[in-house]
């Protein structure tokens, strides 16, 4: 019996997906029915459009205009406004205004002032709101926020995309925010990523890793006033890059390795200087029992240009530091402040930076 259901639910999903209708000509005050075309408007629903639409399992409609409500998936030939909510799948061959829920997929021609909430995905040719998935929103061109827990995909995109993995678009004025990757080719606003930011033209990518075609990228070794030496790989666009280096420090022979990550901005650039303001986060450690050293701090550093591509800079810090490591105030010299707390060491300090660096880009 359960099976019999089932066929007769699918049967009656695909039955509406593929009905032909036109635009409603007739409008009508409500709408109820089983699975169609077992309904009040029978075989032309999509004939009509309706303020109330009420369905058990599937329903069709030639346009809604207030509350439409589908057991498992609703499909409307026409525009829909208000609200509409389906089990599994919303679609709207016109345009939607209002709120579309769905548990697996919302779709829509033009989704205009409105917010797609669905489990799965929400897929329009233009969005104008909201919209809100699990796992992948798509629309050619938006405006608004795309909010996802995978990725988001557009080609115009305006106002904010916002995912857990990818932001994919051609065209991006607003701000792309990942968890992993952002992509786009021109990018007038802000890219945010967990990892890796893609862009022929993006002045303000903030990421470990900032490929940008037009901008720069710069390869140095430095050292700082602990004498932790860094191979360090800047990249961006033309005012923010990224900061990600590897290296070591053999004064201090129980905190051998090292690693920094961090963001800087270009504050002024001339023809033999530049200015550059960093934030960074400087970890030490030998991979054994005191958990390291942790340095967090921003520092401004002067920088004057040798040749085109060769970069000699050297500046001041202001540090946060903590660590486990016994030998810790030795690592603070110019302490403004310190507490030693349950074996741990903390100070905030000054320090200075200073390196060379190639130009590679």
């Amino acid at each position: 019996m359960k099976k019999n259901y089932y066929l007769i639910a699918i049967s009656s999903l695909f039955a509406t997906l593929f009905a032909v209708g036109a635009t409603a000509q007739e409008k009508r005050p409500a709408h109820l029915g089983f699975l169609y075309p077992l309904s009040t408007n029978g075989v032309r629903a999509a004939d009509y459009s309706n303020d109330v639409s009420i369905h058990a399992l599937t329903g069709l409609s030639g346009g809604e205009r207030g509350l439409a409500i589908y057991g498992l998936g609703g499909f409307i030939k026409g525009n829909a406004t208000g609200f509409q909510s389906a089990g599994l799948w919303l679609s709207v061959s016109g345009e939607v205004r209002g709120l579309q829920v769905s548990g697996l997929v919302n779709q829509a021609r033009q989704a205009g002032k409105s917010i797609q909430v669905a489990g799965l995905v929400n897929r329009s040719k233009e969005a104008s709101g909201i919209q809100l998935s699990g796992i992948v929103n798509a629309a050619a061109s938006f405006k608004g926020a795309q909010l996802t827990g995978i990725a988001n995909f557009s080609h115009q995109a305006k106002g904010i995309q916002l995912s857990g993995i990818l932001n994919l678009a051609e065209e991006v004025n607003g701000i792309q925010v990942s968890g992993l990757i952002n992509k786009a080719k021109t990018v007038k606003g802000v890219q945010l990523a967990g990892l890796i930011n893609i862009a022929d033209s993006s002045d303000y990518p903030i990421g470990i890793l900032n490929l940008i075609t037009d901008g720069e990228k710069r390869l140095g070794i430095s050292v700082d006033e602990n004498l932790t030496q860094l191979i360090s790989f800047r990249s961006g666009g033309s005012r923010m890059y990224g900061i990600i280096g590897l290296g070591s420090n053999f004064t201090h022979g129980d905190l051998p390795y090292a690693m920094e990550t961090g963001i800087g901005i270009k504050l002024s650039d001339s023809k033999l200087f530049r200015l550059d303001m960093e934030a960074s986060n400087v970890w030490g450690t030998n991979f054994k029992k005191w958990g390291g050293y942790s340095r967090t701090g921003i520092r401004l550093l002067p920088v004057l240009k040798l040749s085109r591509n060769l970069q000699l800079y050297a500046g001041p810090s202001l540090n946060y530091m903590n660590t486990q490591n016994p030998k810790g105030r030795d690592l603070a010299k110019f302490k403004m402040w310190d507490k030693n707390q349950m074996n741990t060491f903390k100070a905030i300090h000054w320090g200075f930076n200073a390196g060379l660096q190639i130009r590679i880009q």
